[in-house]
């Protein structure tokens, strides 16, 4: 839904909704963790994808069923972020969960496939790539992508993140040295929340990227955003592309696309709008409508529609009032309570 995986897993005996995360550590929410006592095993501070942190209390999950697997002994940590709460999701399915797993994701098929025999999947070298698991308590899976056949970056792949690249941004200087991509427009904000809240307002860049590789597809035309503080991911977009296996055994990463080749050239707003309190808010800028109308702003108004109050949930589980359109009509309340009417324009 939206780019995100849910599962239904069973914990104590009852049946919980959990998002399915290889970006994040496991996680339960205080009140499950409350209720079911599990031991505590320390406080540690943790950093979210854009680079918030904070302390938080690690447990020890006795026993989590995922399917017919039980997974034992699981440290997770107490807290799930505000947005996932709109969904009833009561805990997150990490990768530390997944770390002595084969895991094959069929998107036709709304399936998510858990073993530890490779024979019981089918599975080609051809469609293969290293997998770079790191050491930590996560566990994130790490693959290398190939830009323009010229230079080749460390990516972690998160399927708790919708989009289909995120680029932070001490990438660029080393992207820039090999001519792979052009910078499209530049903007200021934050749109992106994580663990611990909204990213820090800072500038950003959206680019695109003449085609890269993972494995042996290719995408063209990947447009991207950078992130100051951010971890260099593929999303679950690619998801909408063909089927992933995540080999933690054998340390392999597979890709099987529907089309070996891909042109992922799109339009993009440029604007990004955000929730604070009840409050739909100017997130990102992007480009020339930076002179127009500033981060912090408050929307109250879309194609005339009132947009005053605005609820977390019902802004995040209903269709975005900006799809399937090219353009459309904001109404902006500066800092001084003036409105004014900006019209945005897909560019």
């Amino acid at each position: 839904i939206k780019g995100k995986i849910f599962i239904y897993v069973n914990v104590a005996g009852k049946k919980h909704k959990f998002l399915f995360d290889t970006g994040s550590p496991s996680a339960i929410n205080k009140e499950l963790a409350d209720e079911l006592k599990f031991p505590v095993l320390h406080k540690e501070l943790v950093k979210d994808a854009h680079g918030n942190q904070d302390s938080v209390i690690i447990v020890s999950l006795r026993g989590i069923k995922i399917g017919d697997v039980t997974f034992n002994n699981i440290p997770v940590v107490t807290i799930i972020p505000d947005f996932l709460k709109c969904w009833n999701v009561e805990g997150v399915v990490g990768s530390n969960v997944l770390r002595n797993s084969i895991v094959k994701i069929v998107p036709a098929k709304h399936q998510i496939i858990i073993t530890d025999y490779e024979e019981k999947l089918s599975l080609t070298n051809k469609t293969s790539i290293p997998l770079i698991s790191n050491n930590d308590s996560q566990t994130f899976p790490i693959i290398k992508i190939f830009f323009k056949g010229k230079v080749d970056l460390e990516f972690g792949f998160d399927t708790g993140d919708p989009g289909f690249l995120l680029l932070p941004e001490n990438y660029i200087g080393q992207l820039n040295l090999f001519n792979v991509f052009e910078t499209l427009s530049t903007g200021y904000g934050a749109n992106k929340l994580g663990e611990f809240g909204l990213q820090k307002n800072d500038n950003t860049y959206r680019l695109k990227i003449d085609f890269l590789k993972i494995g042996d597809s290719r995408f063209d035309n990947v447009i991207t955003e950078t992130d100051k503080n951010g971890v260099p991911r593929i999303g679950s977009k690619l998801l909408d592309y063909g089927e992933v296996t995540i080999d933690f055994i054998h340390n392999k990463f597979y890709f099987d696309p529907t089309n070996t080749e891909n042109d992922l050239d799109e339009k993009k707003w440029p604007i990004h709008p955000i929730i604070k309190g009840h409050k739909l808010l100017v997130g990102t800028v992007w480009g020339k409508l930076i002179d127009q109308i500033k981060p912090g702003q408050q929307i109250t108004a879309i194609d005339d529609n009132n947009y005053d109050q605005v609820e977390l949930c019902n802004w995040v589980l209903t269709k975005s009032v900006f799809d399937d359109k090219e353009k459309i009509k904001l109404a902006i309340k500066d800092e001084g309570g003036k409105i004014k009417t900006v019209q945005v324009i897909k560019e």
